[in-house]
């Protein structure tokens, strides 16, 4: 009868702490999958607040469709919130913070032609968007504090539990063999689902964090560069008005002309960061249409009446800022000298603008005019100008070779190193 009695009490305790450890695996799997909801919600609020930043630079129109997700993802993800849990308190606070987004947003859009209240309302998105994630951030702390944290706990219990179960069952091997290899065989399984189960929860969310941390970053850079990039043209474009206002002042001829060399050259590296800022890849900015601006500007500038004809071959796609600076400062001052001096008494004439090569196997440049040409080529050979000697500086460096072409025109070729003879030489 005891043997029995013990038997029975035996597997009723086993039953009960089956039962228990189920639930506790059954919650441990429902707070991961919020886990997970909620580290998508994130990427969600990312994208956002990505959207806006579009938006406002490139006069996108995408943020109500991004919005919309993002509020059908907060009801998908927060649907199984009970009254007064963390998710469900989360979905209230989110409603509030994307509602107050959205406003902002409009508002950034909308001030967008007064910089300083733009620039106010942009910041207070900005702070908007951070309150949403901590919020996100604080739910994930509460459900690793009071739902992983709790049931693991409870796990660790139910296989202490377990243990003094065995050791019981045990003594009553012969007649508890079989429910003591069962009970062992369970429980090892479980505790072996449950450290799995939880070393899967840590390493997610510490994917998930560091992941969205370098996320972060690189959108801040990034932003934080085009923004630099932004101010760096602004405060060039600044310059050059101030040097235009300054020729107001000025009647000689000579100092008129300098003054507007001066101006044609800053407007040259204002032109780097503008197509530098607009460009989606910072590291690459398209050549073609910086070329295509720059003579553009400069026929603007000179006021040019003759019937001109470009030839500009550009083969080159891309360059960085570091090699398209003085590129372009090279030509600025070329194509300046060409029409000060080369078309003097002509009706027409011709610009030359080829460009080939790659950045790090060497470019090719071939620019100048068919115009009347240099009668003394020892002007080249030793410069006495600052445009002459600004040519060969710049030439220097990009570590190349410029030389002037005999023939009708001013032509300079100029050839850049390879990377690979550039190390090799340095």
């Amino acid at each position: 009868m005891t043997a029995i009695i013990l038997a029975a009490t035996f597997i009723v305790w086993d039953m009960a702490l089956m039962s228990r450890t189920s639930g506790i695996q059954l919650r441990l799997n429902g707070h991961v999958r919020q886990l997970d909801g909620l580290s998508r919600l994130s990427s969600s609020i990312d994208k956002l607040a990505l959207t806006h930043q579009e938006d406002f630079r490139s006069n996108d129109r995408k943020w109500a469709g991004q919005l919309a997700k993002t509020r059908a993802t907060v009801k998908t993800e927060l649907a199984s919130g009970s009254p007064g849990s963390a998710i469900f308190e989360l979905r209230g606070l989110l409603a509030k913070d994307l509602a107050a987004c959205d406003s902002l947003h409009w508002e950034t859009l909308g001030d967008r032609s007064v910089p300083e209240q733009a620039e106010m309302a942009d910041a207070v998105f900005g702070l908007m968007v951070q309150r949403a994630r901590n919020h996100i951030e604080n739910a994930v702390r509460t459900l690793h504090r009071e739902g992983l944290g709790k049931e693991t706990i409870a796990l660790s219990g139910s296989w202490g539990e377990a243990q003094l179960l065995l050791g019981l069952a045990s003594l009553f091997a012969l007649v508890c063999a079989a429910l003591v290899g069962y009970v062992a065989k369970l429980l090892g399984r479980s505790h072996e689902r449950s450290e799995l189960l939880a070393r899967t929860g840590a390493e997610l969310e510490r994917t998930n964090r560091d992941l969205r941390e370098t996320m972060l970053s690189k959108e801040e850079k990034e932003v934080m560069l085009k923004e630099i990039h932004h101010r760096v043209k602004n405060n060039l474009q600044i310059v050059r008005s101030l040097i235009r206002f300054q020729t107001d002042k000025v009647s000689d001829p000579r100092t008129m002309e300098l003054f507007n060399e001066c101006v044609n050259r800053v407007g040259a590296m204002a032109l780097v960061h503008e197509q530098t800022y607009m460009s989606k890849d910072l590291a690459n900015i398209d050549v073609g249409n910086y070329m295509n601006s720059l003579v553009r500007d400069l026929i603007s500038a000179y006021n040019i009446r003759l019937k001109l004809k470009l030839d500009v071959d550009i083969q080159v796609r891309t360059l960085g800022v570091d090699t398209l600076t003085p590129l372009g400062l090279l030509i600025n001052e070329v194509i300046s000298n060409s029409f000060k001096h080369a078309f003097k008494g002509r009706d027409e004439g011709t610009i030359i603008v080829h460009l080939s090569g790659t950045e790090g196997g060497g470019l090719f440049l071939r620019v100048g005019d068919d115009g009347v040409g240099i009668p003394d080529r020892s002007r080249w050979e030793k410069p006495n100008s600052l445009g002459m000697e600004l040519i060969q500086t710049l030439a220097g460096q990009l570590n190349a070779t410029m030389d002037l072409q005999p023939g009708p025109g001013m032509v300079y070729e100029l050839r850049a190193m390879p990377e690979v003879e550039v190390r090799r030489r340095a």
